[in-house]
């Protein structure tokens, strides 16, 4: 996959985290943070709210 590619996912993830009210991650910005902890989050909040 292209880096410009991957860039655009993670933006696209970290833009649901936000609408999801989540701007942070143990202290660490989203755009600091590694792209599977954003994952995992994401998945994590989607279940909560099923």
């Amino acid at each position: 996959m292209t880096t410009m590619r991957k860039q655009l996912q993670r933006n696209a993830v970290i833009e649901q985290l936000k609408k999801f009210g989540i701007h942070s991650i143990d202290g660490q910005p989203l755009e600091d943070a590694l792209y599977t902890t954003l994952l995992k989050t994401l998945a994590l909040k989607r279940a909560a709210e099923n």
